[in-house]
């Protein structure tokens, strides 16, 4: 896979240099295994279960930015995180994904700049995502287990 790291939307991103077919593996996550409280908003760090991060790696999956239209989304199992396309990228086309489907903090919360048409002007936990993109990511696999289940909690409680 041909990946560059540019100046993006958002300061350094992550750079298809070839295309890339929808359901292809761009990257895998990979890093320090986090709790919590090892983190900050400055770290470079992917949820990827109850109080699990992957923490910065220095590599492609530390600058792989936010949008509320990705072209990618995460598969976690486990300890690991595959990056993969959900619809075919083009050459030179920036990699996003949307970082709500891996958070599940209750007190996180940023403001959003993607500058999509669809952009919900806050990045927070994937419980609250409107139930037309829940139901998206949902048929495209890339909402975790850990996000699914805090939803139905979230749900029940209403």
């Amino acid at each position: 896979m041909k990946l560059s790291i540019e100046t993006g939307v958002h300061g350094r991103g992550v750079f298809a240099r070839e295309k890339i077919a929808v359901e292809q593996k761009i990257i895998r996550f990979t890093g320090p295994i986090l709790r919590y409280a090892d983190t900050t908003p400055q770290t470079y760090a992917v949820q990827i279960g109850p109080d699990k991060y992957l923490g910065a790696s220095g590599g492609f999956d530390d600058c792989v930015n936010h949008s509320c239209d990705p072209n990618a989304g995460l598969i976690i199992d486990g300890n690991e995180a595959d990056l993969i396309a959900i619809r075919d990228i083009a050459e030179g086309e920036e990699i996003f994904f949307d970082y709500s489907t891996t958070l599940d903090e209750d007190d996180f919360e940023m403001t959003c700049h993607c500058g999509s048409n669809r952009c919900r002007g806050r990045i927070r936990d994937g419980k609250y995502l409107p139930e037309d993109i829940w139901q998206r990511y949902l048929s495209l696999g890339i909402i975790p287990d850990y996000v699914k289940a805090s939803r139905a909690a979230l749900q029940r409680r209403k």
